[in-house]
């Protein structure tokens, strides 16, 4: 199993382990819940050097990206980043990862650990009728993020630059890279940096205050936001449309996977369930109204900072409950009530920090 060079860290710190795209990362240091609270009121820190890092490069790079992506990578200005998706040809989603732009002949793509050699082969596939390079710098780079309201307060001791950043842009000052993302529904930032330098300024921010967090908590934190994870929401079989996720796809351009995702309807839309016990959602549980079943649960997990327990599910559009309906999810033979809502719970991002 191979190991982030934060590990010996997080190993100092008595974090337990989980084994996570071939990686051994930390799944918790003191408790999921309590990581996961600290998050929304203070900071946390995350180790997510498990993911992919990968350069395109070369005269044509925005023209193959804008190809090979479901977003407009033209709209892109130097130093700004962009969610998007990339897309078979059957309209499944490969991967859904986030373009930083250098300039139109440079970019960086971050990409899920578990679909970096998808990733990559896919773009290889396609790369021999424009002039570009792919460079995977996955080994070069650490990657942590520092989120929560008094992320920027911590981070600019350091790197005093990152509280001009608006939301999703970025700085680079050789191989650094910090941008303003994050995977919380809460403001932060993502660093990019040599190991090295990496290890020393991740110990820096927990003495200065941040909370050592994992990927338990990086899960509630993302579910409480509504933020789709690939292998719940997003595969190579769902239409990414059903996830809500078609402002993230310009139909007005030409892209893998078009074609596709012309010619069908989606069937499902994302919601979110606001369960009225404490049990725990799972992904596959059932929905019902009545006696119909009505879809099924993507993700689950009990929301420290809301009390309740949450799910993310996928309904029929044909039989769509409103804002408000209760339904029913069947866990583990039991049938539970549970209000219908939209699928973001908490999103505490400041309006300030975007760009107008």
């Amino acid at each position: 199993m191979r190991k982030t060079p934060l590990y010996p860290v997080h190993k100092s710190l008595k974090a337990k382990f989980v084994e996570f795209a071939g990686f051994q990362m930390p799944i918790q240091f003191s408790s999921i819940l309590d990581e996961a609270k600290t998050v929304r009121q203070k900071v946390g820190i995350f180790d997510v050097s498990h993911m992919g890092r990968i350069f395109v490069e070369g005269p044509d790079a925005e023209k193959f990206l804008n190809y090979l992506t479901t977003n407009n990578v033209e709209k892109l200005e130097p130093f700004d980043v962009q969610y998007s998706l990339i897309l078979n040809p059957r309209g499944g989603v490969i991967d859904d990862i986030t373009v930083y732009k250098f300039s139109n002949q440079r970019f960086m793509l971050c990409v899920n650990a578990a679909n970096k050699e998808e990733v990559l082969n896919h773009l290889n596939q396609y790369k021999e009728k424009f002039n570009v390079e792919i460079t995977d710098k996955s080994e070069e780079l650490i990657q942590f993020a520092l989120q929560g309201p008094e992320a920027a307060r911590l981070l600019e001791k350091y790197i005093p630059e990152v509280s001009k950043l608006k939301y999703y842009t970025f700085l680079s000052d050789g191989e650094l890279i910090v941008s303003r993302t994050g995977y919380t529904g809460e403001d932060g930032f993502e660093v990019y940096i040599p190991a090295s330098e990496g290890i020393e300024l991740y110990k820096k921010l927990i003495a200065e205050g941040a909370k050592p967090c994992g990927l338990g908590a990086r899960d509630v934190l993302r579910i409480e936001a509504g933020y789709p994870l690939y292998g719940h929401e997003l595969s190579a079989e769902r239409d990414p449309r059903e996830a809500n996720l078609s402002k993230f796809i310009d139909l007005n351009k030409d892209f893998v996977g078009k074609e596709a995702l012309l010619e069908r309807e989606p069937k499902y839309r994302l919601r979110g369930l606001v369960l009225s016990k404490r049990q725990i959602a799972r992904q596959g549980d059932k929905v019902f109204i009545g006696e119909t079943p009505i879809g099924e649960v993507s993700s689950g997990t009990y929301s420290p900072n809301l009390g309740k327990s949450i799910a993310l599910c996928f309904l029929r559009r044909d039989n769509l409950p409103k804002e408000g309906q209760t339904v029913e999810v069947e866990i583990r033979g039991k049938r539970i009530p549970a209000t219908v809502v939209k699928p973001r719970f908490i999103n505490n991002i400041p309006k300030e920090i975007f760009k107008s």
